[in-house]
């Protein structure tokens, strides 16, 4: 798959805000909420090479997957998932066959920033996958 010109912009903007979120988390004083919030490395991923990403996630960083959803007249919105710059309609089952080892980083996205790289349907925030590819 090759990148486009928009790719590459929506690929850069998810870098930058990623970037901002650990700098904004690191701030407030204490390493924990740090540890709590900052994206998964490829160094971090390869700890767990053999899993599949939800049970990574579940397992470091467990506060990504606690419902943040919105209750709304047609049902409730799950946390989305956006590979490589495109959000995917089978959500949080994708994580459940993607193995650690294919991704470079994974990030929380909360549903402001969210909505606002990716459009609406994001109320419940984004989990940002970066393949290796």
């Amino acid at each position: 798959m090759r990148c486009t010109r928009r790719c590459l912009s929506v690929l850069a903007a998810l870098a930058l805000t990623s970037a901002l979120t650990a700098c904004a988390s690191s701030s407030g004083g204490g390493g924990s909420s740090r540890g709590r919030d900052a994206p998964i490395s490829a160094e971090e991923l390869e700890k767990w090479s053999n899993e599949d990403l939800f049970t990574v996630i579940q397992r470091v960083r467990p506060t990504w997957l606690q419902s943040r959803a919105i209750h709304t007249g047609i049902g409730r919105q799950e946390i989305s998932v956006v590979l490589d710059g495109v959000v995917q309609q089978s959500g949080l089952d994708l994580l459940r066959g993607f193995l650690a080892d294919a991704a470079r980083e994974v990030s929380y996205m909360n549903a402001r920033d969210a909505t606002t790289l990716y459009g609406t349907g994001m109320s419940a925030g984004a989990i940002v996958v970066l393949t290796k590819r």
